[in-house]
Formats: structure tokens, C-alpha cells, sequence
């Protein structure tokens, strides 16, 4: 991928909620410029791209960059950066699809089991789909995003039943390591570090460890992970354990203080300081707020939120 300038790289950040772990963005307006970026950015979820005109390439942190045409469809897993470039003279049309992964392969399994078979498992790395090259899923993909697009007041059980069966194929391919495709050998610095945290934040988290899992000096693993991420390590851990506490106390009754415990906080004065400190209310305000309003858990961790719009390039 050609470069005259250092990339960017922004994490972009979707809220999706446990009993609807998937977002839909469609529409005309989703066309990719012509004009190649230095600003790549990942996810916190799974993105599902459908290209439906015109060609260009994706291109990846490391310089790789694979070509897309109409038809093709991409499989990016979370904590990838990327960047998408349509062909001069062209602005390809796409539409979106996000999707917790984690909650969906653990619906058809038992918790150790799904823990095992979580995204990182079942996609290590970006798929490219096509028709011809994996049929199966690239039909399932296909009616997943008719039925997200849909208005029909029955297409809950339908996305689900695709979404089962997307990942019951993914867990075929993830199999076969001959069908997986690999950007190159080095993957983005943070990945190891972003996947551990995200997988066990509920458990003692130190610099050493996730400066060690992505093989890089504390020093350095602090200032990478302050210059992408917009926050220290350990008070990246915090609000990530803060954001699964706000889960828990919006889809349990469970007392605050085994809340606390189950996101690894194991001191009640540590929790409420932190949880106001972060949501701008007390976890029992916070409670009371979501069960009236229905409101959604405002969102301070990172400076960037997931595009609703496309941007205007």
C-alpha cells in the first residue's frame, strides 16, 4: 500500500447490547472514496463488509493489500486496522454489518466451551468470501444482512438462526487452517494485549503481562498503547471492566457488590469511585436510570465512536 505519510490509527467503537449483538448500516450514501487514506482503524466487534459495485483494495496496518470487486464479501475481526480504497474514478458502494461474535458462538455452547471458540478462535484474521470461493457462507452472510435490513417485526428469530449458522461455518473453516488467509507474519502490536484484556478482564492485569504477549519493553508497550488506544493500559482495563458492569446491571438483579467482584473489582469503595468517575452516576443511580429511561450506557473510553454516517471524504 503505497504511503507518503505515517498512518493513523483510530479504534472506532460500536455499543451493542446482549440480546441484539449486531448493528446494520446500509444505504446509498456508504460509498468508499477513490482517495487512499492514512487513517486506518479497527473495531471492538466483527465487520462484515458486502461491496456491491465498482472494485479497489483493502489495505492493512502492515503495507498488504488485497483487491475487492461487486460481490465480494469481507470478514474483519475486531482489533484489525484497516483502511478500504476504491479504484480511481470509482466510489464503490458497501454496506455494514457489526457483530459481537463472543455472544453468539456462546449461545450454542457451554461457557468453557464458547470461551474457547470466542472470536479470536473462530477468526484470526480477515476472510475474503466470495460465491464462488465459499459458497455456503457467503450465502449465509447474504441473508443476514437481507433480514438485518428488513423491517419485518418477526426477523429477530431469522438473524438468529443465520447468525448460528455463520458461526457453526466459521468453526468448520477455523478447522481447515489451509483456508484461512494471513495478512503477513506481523500482526498489529496491540492484538495480543487487546484480545487478552478483553477475554479476561476480570482477572489480575499487569504492564509486564500484556507488554510480554505482544513482545515489546513496558516503555514502549505504554506509549504504543497510549498513542492509539487514548488511555493507559491499566485504565483501559478499568473502563472495560466498567463497561461489562454496566451490563450486568442492566440485564441482572444482581446486588452491586457481586457485580463489582464479577468484572474483578474486588473492592466496593474501588468500584462506585471508578464507575462514577467514568459513567458520571453511581451504579445504583445508573440502575435505576436504565430501568426508567432505558437509556443506553454513555460511552468514555475511547475518542472515537463507530461511523452512523459516512464520512466526508
Amino acid at each position: 500500500m503505497p504511503r507518503t505519510k505515517k498512518n493513523v490509527i483510530e479504534y472506532r467503537i460500536y455499543e451493542l447490547s446482549p440480546d441484539r449483538p449486531f448493528l446494520c448500516l446500509n444505504g446509498e450514501e456508504w460509498r468508499i472514496s477513490d482517495v487512499l487514506s492514512n487513517r486506518l482503524h479497527f473495531h471492538n466487534c466483527l465487520e462484515i463488509g458486502f461491496c456491491f459495485s465498482d472494485s479497489g483494495f483493502l489495505g492493512f496496518e502492515n503495507g498488504a493489500t488485497y483487491p475487492f470487486c461487486a460481490g465480494d464479501i469481507f470478514l474483519i475481526p475486531r482489533f484489525m486496522p484497516h483502511t478500504t480504497c476504491s479504484a480511481p474514478g470509482c466510489r464503490s458502494r458497501w454496506n455494514y454489518l457489526y457483530l459481537d461474535l463472543d455472544v453468539i458462538a456462546g449461545r450454542t455452547e457451554s461457557s468453557g466451551a464458547a470461551k474457547q471458540q470466542s472470536e479470536g478462535g473462530l477468526l484470526s484474521t480477515f476472510l475474503h468470501i466470495t460465491a464462488k470461493s465459499h459458497p455456503r457462507l457467503h450465502f449465509l452472510c447474504t441473508c443476514l444482512l437481507e433480514e438485518s435490513i428488513s423491517t419485518a417485526e418477526d426477523s429477530a428469530p431469522l438473524l438468529n438462526l443465520y447468525t448460528l449458522a455463520m458461526v457453526a461455518e466459521l468453526r468448520r473453516l477455523a478447522s481447515r487452517s489451509a483456508e484461512r488467509h494471513a495478512v503477513n507474519r506481523r500482526a498489529f502490536a496491540l492484538k495480543p494485549a487487546l484480545e487478552y484484556i478483553n477475554n479476561h478482564y476480570a482477572e489480575p492485569c499487569n504492564i509486564d503481562r500484556l507488554a510480554s504477549l505482544c513482545h515489546l519493553s513496558q516503555t514502549h508497550f505504554r506509549r504504543l498503547f497510549l498513542s492509539i488506544m487514548g488511555t493507559p493500559p491499566l485504565q483501559y482495563v478499568i473502563q472495560i471492566r466498567i463497561r461489562q458492569a454496566c451490563i450486568l446491571l442492566n440485564t441482572t438483579h444482581d446486588p452491586i457488590t457481586a457485580i463489582a467482584q464479577a468484572v474483578g473489582i474486588s473492592s466496593i469503595s474501588s468500584f462506585n469511585r471508578n464507575f462514577q468517575q467514568i459513567m458520571g452516576v453511581s451504579p445504583q443511580q445508573y440502575r435505576q436510570q436504565q430501568k426508567h429511561e432505558g437509556a443506553r450506557p454513555r460511552q468514555y473510553i475511547l475518542p472515537y465512536k463507530g461511523w452512523l454516517v459516512p464520512e466526508n471524504l
